[in-house]
This record gives structure tokens, sequence and C-alpha cells, in this order.
């Protein structure tokens, strides 16, 4: 090496960069490393969500149907009952219509008199329990509207939610009052099924916020260029250090098993991304409970799915 101080200064200022370029580049190389595996667990990630709200939404369909065929099953029990005993006494009726009924003896008149009086209950109890069948059908069919889970059309809210209490009766026993002040909506183009599956979320979670016995609220009206829905509870209500954090996916409060806390995460999503509208929980001054509202553009394009 030469003597000149100036040459090893120029040695050792090369020798410094060659080895700032090579940690330079296994550094890069590390971070490009790094930043390709967390990339794949970005998409593990977005694949398991995907998989646990279909799961979530799975879940509530089972739960759904559970109840909906126990609300069937009980009409269609008390008609096929009631058929039964029609076609039992089928025969005295036939015979009453024959010629030569007049020489019945004592028993048979008799026998035909209670069918007098028991023919129109038996037929009125099965129409009841057919309209009741019927209803069920209807709200479960409005409830679920749109078999293309993309497809957006104009639709009632106030049915939406209407439909949406009578699927979930079964859920809601006598110690639950609900109490409805739904005013004139306006047509909505919305995605119906996607927006009951909110009403059902936020349903749920009041009436289990609430215990064994409460009070549910549920508004509607219109504000302007928007409909406003408002779903409310007088159960212990949400402490506002965690007000932000309930549409945090898989947040929850609830016991380990009893949900997987996408409820209000998927609710939020429909809400903003798909109806380009807003949901937050706010304060009425109804009491402790929690109020959770909806906004919702009345003019507005298919932003697409959720």
């Amino acid at each position: 090496m030469s003597d000149n101080p100036y040459e090893k200064a120029y040695q050792r200022e090369k020798l410094a960069r060659n080895e700032a370029e090579h940690l330079l580049e296994d550094l890069s190389r590390k971070l490009y490393d790094k930043n390709e595996e967390l990339n794949r667990l970005y998409e593990d990630l977005k694949r398991n969500q995907s998989i646990m709200v279909q799961q979530e939404k799975l879940a509530s369909v089972g739960e759904l149907a559970s109840g909906i065929a126990h609300e069937i099953n009980n009409p269609v029990g008390f008609c096929l009952t009631n058929i039964n005993s029609l076609q039992d006494q089928l025969p005295i009726l036939l015979e009453a219509c024959a010629a030569g009924s007049p020489d019945w003896d004592a028993e048979k008149r008799a026998d035909a008199d209670y069918l007098r009086e028991d023919l129109p209950i038996l037929i009125r109890e099965t129409i009841d329990g057919l309209i009741s069948i019927q209803t069920i059908v209807r709200d479960l069919r409005y409830y679920s509207r749109n078999s293309n889970q993309d497809a957006f059309s104009g639709a009632d809210l106030n049915q939406g939610i209407k439909s949406t209490l009578n699927v979930l009766r079964n859920k809601i026993s006598a110690q639950y009052q609900i109490h409805l002040a739904l005013g004139d909506l306006p047509l909505i183009h919305c995605n119906q099924g996607k927006l009951n599956q909110v009403f059902t979320n936020l349903i749920l979670n009041g009436l289990q916020a609430m215990g064994a016995s409460g009070n549910l609220y549920i508004d509607s009206y219109q504000d302007g260029d928007q409909v406003v829905i408002r779903i409310s509870d007088d159960g212990p209500g949400i402490d506002n250090a965690i007000a932000l954090e309930i549409f945090q996916p898989f947040y929850t409060t609830k016991k380990v098993g009893d949900g997987t806390g996408l409820g209000l995460s998927i609710s939020r999503s429909i809400i903003t991304e798909l109806h380009a509208g807003q949901i937050c929980l706010v304060k009425d001054g109804r009491g402790q409970g929690a109020t959770f509202e909806i906004r919702i553009p009345i003019e507005q394009e298919d932003l697409g799915s959720a």
C-alpha cells in the first residue's frame, strides 16, 4: 500500500464503503424476506378472517333455522291434529248428507249435533294455523330476499325490521318488551338481505345485553337525504373506553364459545362499505343501555359486495 496519506485514507474509505454496501445489501435482503413473510401472513389472515365470517353467518343461519323450525312446527302440529279429527268425523258427515238420515237413532243425532258445533272450530283453527305458517314463510322470504347476495333493489326498511323481528320471535320471550316507532320512509336502493343481517346482529346483541328481560326500542325516521334506524336496549350499556373497539374484528365481551366477535364488524362493513352509510354507538338519554344508530343515504349506487 502506498505511503501517501491521501491514498491510505481513500483505501480506508473505499473499504468502509464496500462493507457498508454489503451490510446494506444484507439488510435489504433480510427486509425483503421479512416483507414477503408478512405478505404471506397477511394473506393467510385474510383467508382465515373470511372463513370466520362465513362461519359466523352459517352459525346465525343455523340458529335462526332452528327457531323457525320450532315456530312452524307448532301450527303444523295442530293443523295435522285437526285434519286427523276431521278425517275421523268424515263418515258421520257423509252419512248426514246421505238420504235416509232421518232414520238415525239418538246416538247418531248426538254425533251429528256435535259435529255441527265442532266442524267450524276445527276449520277456523286450521285456517289460522296455515295463515301463521304462511306469515312465517313470507317473513323469512323477505328477511333473506335477494338470492343474489350482491343484488340491490328498492326496499322498505320498516318491513325489513318487522320481518326480522318475526323471524327472531322464537328468541324474543314474553319478558322482553319491543317498542316500535317506525316513521314514514321512502324505498331505499339497497341490499335488503344484508341490511336484515345487520338488524339481526343488533337486535340479538341487545337481547343478550339485557339478560333475561328488558325493553328494546327500534325507531326509524327520515333525516334530510338519509334514513335513520336506531336500536336501543336498557341493559348495562357499553363503557366509553371500548366504544371504538367493539367494531373491530374478533372483539367480543361475551364468554368463550358464545360468539366470534364478528357481528358488529360485519355490520359496519355492510353499512359503510356496501351502502356508503354510517353506524355508531350513541347515547339518547333513555337509560344506561346501548343505542346503535344507522344512517343510510336514500340515493346511492351499488357499491359492491361486503
